[in-house]
């Protein structure tokens, strides 16, 4: 989670340059189900919490970025917001109808995150988790490449194939689910705390002009944790690439939901 703290330096920019979650997903999340006093963990500026707040719950939040907070609380006055980490904070056992974390619950150690979150969650209440998952194709594969080794990195780049077809062969174990899309670690014990996990997702197209791109990445963990004495570097390849690419940088995206209920 520590290197998570690092996104309330730029709260501001975050909130102003990454994307909510579409309609249909957050809707998805929610059907079904009778649910009325959901916990958020890691609220961040608090994108998600006004959406769920807009279908009328009773929203609480855990946030450990003072600024980030403050930023919620701005979209959702009546916000009352946990600060602190979620492994740390205080929270009352079986009193939620639904925990949702939105790119955030990677942060959380996985000893702790699972447990905590089936323990806060009343019997047959639902962990609901969103993320954004980069996922690349034929036509904008040259494109990441020339990115990740601007930033002397070798990432992978699956298709949304692939990391649909990762997610749906680990449905019996939501934290495998959620290691599909994002680098977290996954548990065992996960997989007796919750049910079978359901999955949604949402392909998502972008063209980023320079500006735009250079904007994204600065609010990104990989770009805030470079060393000062790359910065420089590093922005200019980047707003090079964009260049060389005739000014736009293609993006593919997933918007996922993976959902699953407490036994």
């Amino acid at each position: 989670m520590e290197r998570g703290l690092v996104f309330d330096r730029v709260a501001a920019e975050y909130d102003r340059v990454r994307p909510g979650y579409p309609a249909e997903v957050i809707d998805a999340a929610l059907a079904g189900a009778d649910v009325r006093r959901v916990l958020e963990v890691g609220c961040g500026t608090g994108q998600l919490t006004e959406a769920l707040a807009a279908c009328g719950l009773e929203v609480e939040a855990v946030e450990p970025g003072a600024n980030l907070a403050a930023l919620a609380r701005r979209r959702v006055p009546e916000l009352h917001v946990h600060a602190g980490r979620f492994e740390d904070v205080e929270l009352p056992e079986a009193a939620y109808d639904a925990v949702f974390s939105a790119t955030a619950f990677h942060w959380v150690d996985a000893s702790v995150g699972w447990a905590k979150a089936a323990a806060v969650l009343r019997p047959r209440g639902r962990l609901a988790l969103l993320a954004h998952v980069y996922v690349s194709d034929a036509q904008v594969r040259p494109a990441q490449i020339a990115l990740s080794e601007a930033y002397g990195e070798d990432w992978s780049f699956p298709t949304d194939e692939e990391v649909l077809a990762a997610a749906g062969a680990a449905r019996h174990n939501i934290s495998e689910v959620w290691k599909a899309f994002t680098w977290a670690d996954a548990t065992p014990q996960a997989a007796e705390l919750f049910g079978e996990t359901r999955i949604e997702a949402r392909l998502l197209r972008d063209e980023l002009d320079a500006r735009a791109l250079l904007a994204l990445q600065r609010t990104t963990s990989t770009h805030l944790t470079l060393p000062a004495d790359r910065l420089e570097a590093v922005e200019r390849a980047i707003l090079e690439l964009v260049d060389s690419l005739g000014g736009q940088y293609p993006v593919r995206r997933l918007a996922v939901l993976a959902v699953a209920e407490r036994r």
